[in-house]
């Protein structure tokens, strides 16, 4: 029997999972194998054969302690790659930088040359002077004061509908935020928890956390450069611009980022603050299931005195 063969009867009968307050199933053993590959489920999962009432973590089920254990090897592959991608990206700017010291002692036609790359991007994509990008921060959605309003989101310790809080529900059946009054529960922060895990809210109803930080971060590394064109088009408008620009997005469960957030008063809203959306919501998320991502960002423009 081959290995694949081997490790599909090891979860063989049907199996009950629960995503969030649903309980799903019952499918096959094979079938919570694919879903675990795809990052559908997680090692924290609950999972119970059909016909039991007690669930476990994937990780502490027997059948399927193999797999998770080559999915976590997959991740930390994964992880690898992204920072080892990340040293070589650095290697080209400060041979871009070596290049573009030995166009100056060339003489003109050296300046030329290293003028001529800055315009076209010849040393990478997400080249652009006087533009940095700090390194990401990835968390669950949790309620947000801005200047006039609330935005609450479905998160652990969020208030539930029926909760006899007197609270507005959060919307959770559609997954978008719903704007309270701004006197209303501004403590709602918390320490996030790790992607993949699996809390309790104040009704005892477990509430799966499952986006993937390691993808998330690959999407923004690889569509970084296009937030970069709208910084750009924003100096031009502005001479001189030298800003610190903080901003934060959400991801919805369908993958595509649903609410921005810029974190600096001058551009709260106008041109840059529409070009950012319109480039984010271009972002190719993976659709996930549970508590929703809230990524945040942090850019420096031009030279701050």
């Amino acid at each position: 029997m081959a290995a694949g063969q081997e490790l599909a009867a090891d979860v063989d009968g049907q199996w009950l999972f629960r995503h969030g307050d649903l309980v799903l199933g019952p499918v096959s053993g094979s079938v919570i194998v694919e879903k675990l590959k795809t990052g559908e489920l997680t090692p924290e999962s609950p999972l119970a054969l059909a016909g039991e009432r007690d669930f476990h973590p994937m990780r502490e089920v027997e059948p399927f302690k193999v797999h998770v254990a080559l999915s976590e090897a997959r991740a930390r592959v994964d992880a690898a790659v992204l920072v080892e991608r990340e040293k070589n990206h650095k290697r080209v700017l400060v041979l871009g930088g070596v290049a573009a010291g030995l166009a100056l002692v060339l003489g003109s036609v050296g300046i030329y040359v290293a003028r001529n790359a800055a315009v076209h991007g010849w040393f990478g994509e997400d080249e652009f002077e006087g533009i940095e990008m700090e390194a990401p921060v990835i968390r669950v959605a949790q309620a947000r004061q801005d200047d006039e309003e609330l935005f609450d989101y479905p998160t652990h310790g969020a208030a539930r509908p029926n909760t006899p809080a007197g609270t507005k529900p959060t919307g959770a059946s559609t997954g978008k935020p719903t704007a309270l009054a701004s006197t209303s529960r501004t403590d709602e922060r918390r320490p996030p928890r790790p992607a993949g895990s699996v809390g309790t809210d104040p009704d005892g109803m477990e509430v799966a956390q499952q986006f993937d930080q390691s993808a998330i971060n690959r999407v923004v590394a690889g569509n970084k450069s296009t937030l970069f064109k709208c910084f750009k088009e924003e100096a031009e408008r502005s001479p001189g611009l030298a800003a610190k620009i903080p901003l934060e997005f959400v991801i919805g469960n369908d993958g595509k980022v649903n609410k921005l957030w810029v974190d600096n008063p001058q551009f709260k809203k106008g041109p840059l603050y529409e070009c950012l959306l319109t480039e984010l919501q271009k972002w190719p998320f993976r659709a996930y299931e549970g508590e929703r991502a809230t990524v945040g960002l942090s850019f420096n423009i031009g030279k701050r005195g």
